[in-house]
């Protein structure tokens, strides 16, 4: 009986050791997969963003050249490559709108390029012995139309489209106009002969950025009626519009 009773004591406390053992077992198990989860969401809240999403909105946005950064990257083409005048577009000496004017091509007027600048193309024309520079943003690899004769009757009528949807006048019956008053243009008492010493386009208004409403070739007359400090308003063809001063001598 003795001996039954030491039996029975002994494997309630190993049945005992048993049940914690294995307690003790799970626990352990479970601490390390709660470090785990724990680790990993830390790491996740303090993981610093890729250089992509720190990058600013300047650093990605191409900025504008100088005339000597346009140059430092002018290359040459191997072969000429020919290009279409989108619009009527000016004849540059430098890469930029700083550029003398002395040459124009009319919109689908083939160009012969010979070399590139980031945002230029360097052209080779017959009559000049220098190169010049034409904005690639009014150049096309395809052909393009030409303006037709009345859209050209248009545009020196001063009733043509202007890019912007608007119109304006060129001039009004008494020689003056709104574009005028914008400008300060003084008329002349008299009007008198001045002759072009190169290519030159005749604008709708004294500006660089002025219509092209014609174009007026080097050693060709026209009468000037008024002035600004830089432009001529003058007369040519049954046109009114403005010519660049340096481009034309007094007779």
């Amino acid at each position: 009986m003795k001996n039954r009773s030491k039996k029975l004591l002994f494997m309630l406390m190993l049945t005992c050791s048993v049940a914690l053992f294995a307690t003790g077992c799970d626990k352990l198990k479970k601490e390390p997969e709660t470090e785990s989860e724990t680790q990993t969401e830390s790491e996740t809240q303090t993981e610093p963003p890729t250089e992509s999403e720190t990058q600013t909105e300047s650093e990605t946005q191409p900025r504008e050249l100088t005339v000597d950064e346009e140059k430092a990257q002018e290359t040459e083409f191997d072969t000429f490559r020919t290009v279409y005048a989108a619009d009527d577009i000016n004849v540059r000496t430098a890469p930029g709108q700083d550029g003398e004017i002395f040459d124009s091509f009319d919109q689908g007027e083939s160009i012969m390029v010979i070399g590139e600048t980031p945002n230029w193309y360097v052209v080779d024309l017959e009559d000049y012995e220098d190169h010049g520079y034409v904005s690639k943003q009014f150049v096309s690899d395809q052909e393009v139309a030409p303006k037709t004769e009345e859209e050209r009757a248009q545009i020196a009528n001063g009733t043509a489209s202007s890019g912007n949807g608007e119109t304006t006048p060129v001039s009004s019956d008494n020689g003056t106009s709104s574009v005028d008053s914008e400008f300060g243009v003084e008329m002349y008492a008299e009007s008198f002969q001045i002759q072009a010493t190169a290519g030159a386009n005749m604008r709708q208004a004294p500006a660089q950025d002025g219509e092209i409403i014609n174009t007026i070739a080097s050693g060709t007359n026209v009468t000037a009626i008024g002035y600004t400090d830089r432009w001529y308003k003058v007369e040519y063809d049954g046109t009114v519009g403005y010519v660049n001063k340096n481009l034309f001598a007094t007779e």
